[in-house]
């Protein structure tokens, strides 16, 4: 199970100090403090956390918490050591313990209990209050949310090539409906039938960050038997964060002996983020003309399949006159990081310095990226740009209204 930093002792003796994790680390090269590289990280969490030869201390405590689990050591790691689930597995060790006592502890508690799509709008307005933010740093809230507005099955008007589950997340759902709309019409478009399940539930990766385990497993034996039933394809989802959770860390969650276990294990390899798979099985319907240039900001959870970078890329060279303008490192964190932002603050504002520094080098006017955090959190400094999922400005380009 993910969540036994016993299981982890062994890979955490892989780490040669290779001094890759360091190169990559946003929280290491904003404050340039050698215990917030992965490495360290790992040796004050055997030492205090394993072996017990160091107390868990309130400096112990912050460096486990100022991760933002952005997986780019785990990306970057030549010995392929999971960092991201041992720091949340410290987490859970801390959480047992009732050692975390962040506000963000109390919100997420509170957002996981009410099952996420129902209850994410209510709290926003809380964790706002709570947090101290302006409402400018938290998205709009929609009128209504996406699984108010369509449900069921969805066919294309021809003969459907593909058929497809589509899970959409907390954040789609209750503040960017649009982008799911989005999904549904370009999907059809493309031939491809879309079933939107009833009665799913957060993915559970906000109560994972917190390594409130049983909050996860909580989630993950409500979605895994109605995605197990679906007789489709695959099963997509616009959010990367997500798709990694789904694919790579549900079945993880789960006791080694846990019959669940194995569905889910299965449902993983039927995951895909929305415009990996459409670049996969190819567009169909060929798009009109979109005469706007645009650049392109790869959000930090996309180690769990090697062709994501570039899906969007790939996908929106299909679009007549819409031209890519690069950023110099599109990879590199906007330093939102979920709830990363709310806690740490100063150091997250100043990772995003970068990042819009770079967005503003392009000279564009419209960002692309398929995380709903890091739109919200990008969206909020650049007042006079369009932050958007790729999806979008797909469906632009197909003439379908905003």
């Amino acid at each position: 199970m993910m969540l036994d930093l016993k299981k982890y002792e062994e890979l955490m003796a892989k780490c040669s100090h290779c001094e890759f994790c360091q190169a990559t680390c946003p929280v290491f090269l904003e404050d340039l403090l050698e215990t917030h590289v992965a490495r360290a990280r790992l040796e004050l969490i055997r030492a205090s956390l394993v072996e017990g030869s160091l107390p868990v201390t309130k400096r112990l405590r912050d460096v486990i918490s100022r991760c933002l689990l952005c997986t780019n050591c785990v990306q970057t790691c030549p010995a392929g050591v999971p960092i991201d689930e041992i720091v949340v597995a410290a987490r859970h060790r801390l959480y047992e313990e009732k050692r975390l006592d962040a506000p963000r502890r109390y919100l997420v508690n509170k957002f996981m209990s009410r099952r996420g799509f129902s209850g994410f709008i209510g709290m926003a307005e809380a964790l706002a209050q709570r947090m101290g933010l302006t409402p400018r740093e938290l998205p709009a809230q929609a009128s209504k949310r996406f699984e108010s507005l369509c449900r069921g099955v969805i066919s294309p008007k021809e003969k459907a090539r593909a058929r497809v589950a589509y899970y959409v997340g907390c954040a789609t759902n209750a503040f960017y409906p649009d982008t799911a709309m989005n999904v549904v019409r370009v999907l059809t478009r493309n031939g491809i039938e879309v079933v939107i399940p009833d009665g799913l539930v957060c993915c559970g990766l906000p109560a994972l960050v917190e390594g409130d385990l049983a909050t996860v497993q909580k989630m993950v034996r409500v979605n895994i038997p109605i995605l197990a039933s679906q007789e489709v394809d695959a099963i997509i989802t616009d959010c990367t964060s997500c798709g990694m959770m789904l694919r790579t860390k549900v079945a993880k969650a789960l006791p080694e002996n846990d019959p669940l276990r194995l569905q889910a294990e299965l449902i993983g390899t039927k995951v895909w983020e929305v415009t990996d798979y459409l670049n996969n099985v190819g567009l169909s319907s060929e798009p009109l003309g979109l005469p706007e240039k645009y650049t392109y900001h790869v959000p930090c959870h996309r180690g769990w399949t090697p062709t994501i970078n570039d899906a969007p890329r790939n996908l929106l060279a299909a679009v007549p006159q819409a031209e890519l303008v690069e950023m110099e490192y599109p990879e590199r964190c906007c330093g939102a990081g979920g709830t990363f932002y709310m806690n740490f603050r100063e150091l997250s504002e100043n990772i995003r310095s970068h990042k819009l520094e770079d967005i503003g080098r392009t000279g564009v006017k419209t960002v692309l990226t398929q995380c709903p955090a890091c739109r919200s959190y990008l969206s909020a400094p650049l007042a006079d740009h369009t932050v958007m999922h790729p999806i979008s400005f797909l469906a632009g380009a197909y003439g379908f209204e905003p």
